[in-house]
């Protein structure tokens, strides 16, 4: 974890395990990964165990490339109460993992399957529903108070495509459950497509994040998929041009930046799921710029 003094600058490799036309979280796909990120000067990374690994090997892997695992994230379904135990326990040993890592945080989100309603119709709140809220809430909560018995806390995760995906939703969930439980790990890439005022809610929240994902849009994509109804995949993958590299979309991330930075010792975690660029040199975009505008230790 960042040390007390100040935050640090990691990164999330999505975008080399998700160049393909299937995930690929592989220990060589990713050795590889971290072989390139740890050249340009990255020092920690969003702590995912791949998928042919033990936990128990994971940190000894990732400290032979000199990288330190970062703020991770568990991704669950919340909208079926018959099912809240059940991914209660997942996120409870998900969280056991992480904190045999060190880690005393984890963010928590919500994004559905493909197919669902809000992944065909992204961004917009599309079939807004209070009682589901309610639910989803419920769920979240349960799942919060897991991973604190692991000594985890949670923090939100605010996804597209998800059933916490409007400001309004996101909202709901950080003041209905209670801070002790629920800390904030925003997201500026997902924040900013689903419309709301980024730097308004983060200021709101300021106390609560222990974490967040910088990553820039373009608004020319954000719209092109609103006006065209674009699905998820199609918005992101197929010439929807919403990602960007940081400093080069329309998104204020300083602006952004500003609103929590004082203070603020979790972690800054670069993330661009779908690069402009090749891989090297999308995240040696990203790193210039952070160097550049935050302030980080190693």
């Amino acid at each position: 974890m960042p040390s007390a003094s100040g935050p640090r600058l990691a990164v999330n490799p999505i975008a080399y395990w998700n160049a393909g036309t299937t995930a690929d979280r592989s220990t060589a796909n990713l050795g590889r990964a971290f072989e390139e990120l740890s050249g340009i000067g990255y020092t920690a990374v969003k702590a995912d165990v791949p998928s042919d690994m033990q936990p128990g090997r994971y940190l000894t892997w990732l400290e032979s490339f000199g990288l330190a695992p970062a703020l991770s994230l568990f991704s669950g379904q919340f909208a079926d109460v018959t099912t809240h135990q059940a991914v209660a326990e997942q996120a409870r040993v998900y969280a056991a993992a992480q904190a045999s890592f060190g880690q005393r945080f984890c963010m928590i989100s919500t994004i559905e399957k493909e197919g669902s309603p809000r992944r065909t119709h992204p961004a917009v709140g599309f079939d807004s529903d209070p009682d589901r809220l309610k639910v989803v809430v419920d769920g979240i909560r349960l799942c919060c108070e897991a991973m604190k018995a692991e000594g985890v806390q949670a923090a939100l995760h605010t996804h597209v495509g998800g059933w916490v995906e409007s400001e309004h939703e996101l909202r709901t969930v950080l003041d209905d459950v209670d801070a002790g439980l629920l800390a904030f790990g925003p997201d500026t890439g997902h924040m900013s497509w689903a419309g709301m005022d980024v730097r308004q809610v983060l200021l709101d929240y300021s106390g609560r994040i222990v974490g967040v994902h910088i990553k820039d849009t373009f608004q020319a994509g954000i719209d092109r998929a609103k006006s065209l109804d674009l699905d998820y995949d199609s918005a992101t993958r197929s010439g929807g041009g919403i990602w960007a590299e940081p400093g080069t979309g329309q998104l204020d991330l300083l602006a952004c930046v500003d609103a929590f930075r004082r203070g603020f010792v979790g972690d800054y975690m670069i993330e661009v799921d779908i690069p402009t660029v090749p891989l090297k040199e999308c995240h040696q975009i990203a790193y210039d710029w952070a160097v550049a505008n935050l302030e980080f230790g190693q």
